[in-house]
C-alpha cells in the first residue's frame, strides 16, 4: 500500500444513452436515383409525381428506347392499389393516337406495381400555361379539339374489366396537367387513374370526391350520377383557362367553389378584354352549361364545334399549328378580329387539300392553254 498523494482521476462519464433506431416509415417517399434499375429499365430522370404515383423517364436497355415508368408510391392503401391496377387494364385496351400507350405492367422489388408507358417528349399544357400565361387562340382550340377526339374514342369503346364487359368510360380528371403536347405537336391524353365505366362507380367510397376540384363538373361536386358530359364540362373549363390565362373557377374555399359551379358563375370572357370570335364564346358557354340538356351531348359534338371554329381562325390543321408553336411559340400570334382567314368554317385539312387540288387543276389548265396558244402563233409565223 502506498501512502503518497492520490492522483487526479478524470470524472467517470455516464454511460451513453442508447440511440433510438430509425423506424421504417411506409409513407416516406424515396425517389429512385438516376441509374437505378427497374427490370430492363434504367432510370434517367424523375419527371414528376401525382397523388399516388411517381413518374420516371427510363431507358429500356434491351430495346434501346426511352420509356416512362409510373410507379405506385410506398404506403399506398388497397384502394389506391386497385385504382392503379385498373388504370393499367384500361390503358392496355386503349389504342388511339392521342392517348398515351401502355407497354407492360410490372412489380418493383416484387411488390410495388409500375406501368411502363410510352415517353412523350414534350410538355403538359399546365407547364405551357405557366411559361406563357395564356395560349394563342389557334393553339388552345387545337388542343381542345384533339382531346375531344380522344375522349369520344374512350367514351364509346367497350372494355373488359374484371371479367365483365362495359361500354364507355368517363375520364373524370380532365385538367391541363393530364394533357401533353409533344415537340412534334402531337397531343396525348394521360392519367386514367380515376376513370370508370359509365354504368358503374368503381373505387368510390361514400361521398368521396375524386379529381381536381377546380375542373370538376357541378354534378361531380354534388355527387350526382355522371355521364360523358362531365368530361365535356371539364374540357370546356380547360379551354377557358388556356384562352384567358385564368381559371374559370378560382375560388379557394370548397364551399365557395361548389356554390359558384352549381350556379354557373364564372367571369365572362368579354370582361377580360381578350379578342375571341363570337362563335367560340358560344362553344365554351355550351360546353360549361349547368343545364345538361343545353351542354354538348357528346365529346364528338363538342369536337365538331371546335373544328368549325378552328376553320374560322386558321387554315392550318391542329398538328401543324401545335408543331409550329412547340418549335417557336412566337411564330403563332394571338388572334385579333382583323385577322383574315382563307379557310372556310370547318374546312380543316381535307378542305385545304381540296382547295389545293382544285387550284392546281385550274392553274395547270391555264398554263396548258397559254402553251398551246404560243405554239399555234409560232406555227402561223413559220
Amino acid at each position: 500500500m502506498t501512502n503518497g498523494p492520490v492522483p487526479n482521476l478524470p470524472p467517470k462519464q455516464p454511460a451513453a444513452a442508447p440511440q433510438p433506431q430509425p423506424q421504417f416509415n411506409p409513407y416516406q417517399q424515396v425517389l429512385l436515383e438516376v441509374g437505378s434499375k427497374i427490370g430492363p429499365h434504367q432510370v434517367q430522370q424523375h419527371l414528376g409525381e401525382g397523388g399516388v404515383a411517381n413518374v420516371y423517364k427510363v431507358w429500356h436497355t434491351g430495346l434501346e428506347v426511352s420509356r416512362a415508368i409510373k410507379m405506385l408510391k410506398r404506403g399506398h392503401n388497397q384502394e389506391a392499389r386497385e385504382r392503379f391496377l385498373t388504370e393499367a387494364k384500361i390503358l392496355a385496351d386503349l389504342h388511339h393516337p392521342n392517348i398515351v400507350e401502355i407497354h407492360s405492367l410490372g412489380y418493383w422489388e416484387q411488390q410495388i406495381p409500375f406501368i411502363e408507358m410510352e415517353f412523350v417528349d414534350g410538355l403538359p399544357v399546365g407547364k405551357l400555361l405557366s411559361k406563357n400565361q395564356r395560349l394563342p387562340l389557334a393553339v388552345a382550340v387545337s388542343i381542345a379539339q384533339v382531346v375531344s377526339e380522344a375522349l369520344h374514342y374512350s367514351h364509346t369503346k367497350d372494355y373488359t374489366l374484371y371479367g365483365k364487359v362495359y361500354h364507355g368510360l368517363i375520364h373524370r380528371d380532365i385538367k391541363p396537367d393530364n394533357m401533353f403536347v409533344s415537340k412534334d405537336g402531337i397531343v396525348k391524353l394521360m392519367d386514367f387513374g380515376i376513370a370508370r365505366p359509365s354504368e358503374i362507380s368503381l373505387h368510390t367510397v361514400g361521398d368521396k370526391i375524386m379529381g381536381t376540384l377546380v375542373y370538376l363538373s357541378p354534378e361531380q361536386l354534388s355527387g350526382q350520377n355522371l355521364d360523358h358530359r362531365t368530361d365535356v364540362f371539364s374540357l370546356g373549363a380547360v379551354l377557358y383557362e388556356t384562352i384567358t390565362g385564368q381559371r374559370a373557377f378560382p375560388q379557394k374555399k370548397l364551399s365557395d367553389l361548389v356554390q359558384a359551379k352549381t350556379k354557373g358563375e364564372y367571369k365572362p370572357i368579354d370582361s377580360l378584354d381578350i379578342p375571341i370570335p363570337p362563335s367560340l364564346k358560344e362553344v365554351i358557354s355550351r360546353a360549361m352549361a349547368i343545364d345538361l340538356t343545353r351542354r354538348y351531348a357528346s365529346a364528338e359534338e363538342f369536337g365538331q364545334a371546335l373544328f368549325s371554329v378552328l376553320g374560322d381562325i386558321t387554315p392550318l390543321p391542329p398538328q401543324h399549328i401545335l408543331h409550329q408553336y412547340m418549335t417557336n411559340p412566337a411564330s403563332v400570334p394571338h388572334w385579333s378580329p382583323s385577322a383574315k382567314s382563307k379557310a372556310k368554317p370547318g374546312s380543316g385539312t381535307a378542305g385545304n387539300v381540296k382547295q389545293y387540288l382544285i387550284g392546281g387543276a385550274i392553274g395547270g389548265g391555264v398554263v396548258a392553254l397559254l402553251a398551246g396558244l404560243t405554239l399555234l402563233l409560232k406555227s402561223c409565223a413559220g
